[in-house]
């Protein structure tokens, strides 16, 4: 394992709530965010529950990966495997949807739907229907970027999972940041698809779609 990460665990209930407020970090300005959670003075408690609850929901599979150094979490990849995860509907309603709906409101759960409904598009014409992984959420702590952190991660973690199955799928992943594109390109992946996506009338944000074979 490469230790510029220093310590990477399986991700734990102990380790969540870090976990969660490093993605809300390096999501506040993501465009696919912002349109979930539009109002910029609650975004950040709203993002920090979201990928709380997500990163549950992820738990019990053990493919969420969290990278530890001596000030504690730095990091944090989850690896989707070839044909999702059995989640049951209670369980989904009950980590997810019904306290989304009760922090959040009804409008909020249209757009998470209304989100999803666009990703999983493009991920299916991404995948041309075929197994693979994802890369479905990854982010590394804003003060400790730029020194050589999200690579290992990223390559501990295909290590891990991807690369470690005998079939060898293809991971798949999307981002919406140019200078991420450079990034992954260095990891692997390739671009595949670029288009612009606008949700409900909004402003169009440009959308990469990136594999690795």
């Amino acid at each position: 394992m490469d230790r510029t990460v220093g310590k990477l665990i399986v991700g734990c209930e102990r380790r969540i709530p870090a976990a969660a407020a490093i993605l809300a970090a390096a999501m506040d300005d993501d465009p696919a965010y912002r349109y979930l959670m539009p109002n910029p003075l609650t975004r950040a408690q709203g993002l920090r529950d979201y990928f709380a609850r997500s990163l549950r929901t992820y738990l019990p599979h053990r493919c969420t990966y969290i990278a530890v150094d001596a000030c504690g979490a730095s990091g944090t990849v989850t690896m989707r495997p070839p044909g999702g995860l059995e989640v049951s509907t209670l369980t989904m309603i009950r980590r997810g949807l019904l306290p989304f709906a009760v922090t959040r409101g009804i409008a909020a759960v249209r757009r998470l739907f209304t989100l999803k409904d666009a990703y999983d598009r493009v991920e299916a014409r991404l995948s041309e229907g075929r197994p693979h992984w994802y890369v479905h959420m990854m982010a590394i702590d804003p003060r400790k970027q730029g020194r050589g952190m999200g690579s290992a991660l990223l390559a501990n973690a295909l290590a891990a999972t991807a690369d470690a199955r005998g079939a060898r799928y293809p991971v798949l992943l999307t981002t919406h940041n140019e200078r991420n594109v450079a990034f992954y390109h260095r990891a692997g992946f390739e671009v595949v698809d670029q288009h612009e996506l606008a949700l409900d009338g909004s402003a169009g944000y440009a959308v990469w779609g990136m594999r690795r074979t």
